[in-house]
């Protein structure tokens, strides 16, 4: 999986906004797997709508929510590492 500055190089999101401790869990498989349904628009796509609703999580004060959404945008960046802003992909966790 992505560290947290790698998913802060690759989302556009500061290491600082970022909200940890969450271990991952049946619900967030089923989470990434709604997100997945809009695979068809483009892995660039889902990455944009996975950061917004994370972003709307942390500005509404959900915390577990944004949490939530962070472990569910780590597994999908680890799972499609296209959808990566940085030049040449994600790099993946030695």
């Amino acid at each position: 999986m992505l560290s947290v500055e790698q998913l802060s190089a690759v989302s556009g999101l500061r290491v600082g906004a970022l909200v940890l401790g969450v271990s991952p869990s049946p619900k967030h498989r089923v989470l990434l797997s709604s997100y997945l349904l809009n695979l068809w628009r483009g892995p660039e796509a889902v990455r944009e709508m996975l950061v917004a609703d994370y972003r709307s999580a942390i500005e509404i004060g959900a915390p577990a929510r944004a949490a939530d959404l962070l472990l569910v945008l780590r597994q999908f960046l680890d799972d499609f590492p296209e959808a990566c802003l940085a030049a040449g992909g994600c790099l993946r966790h030695q």
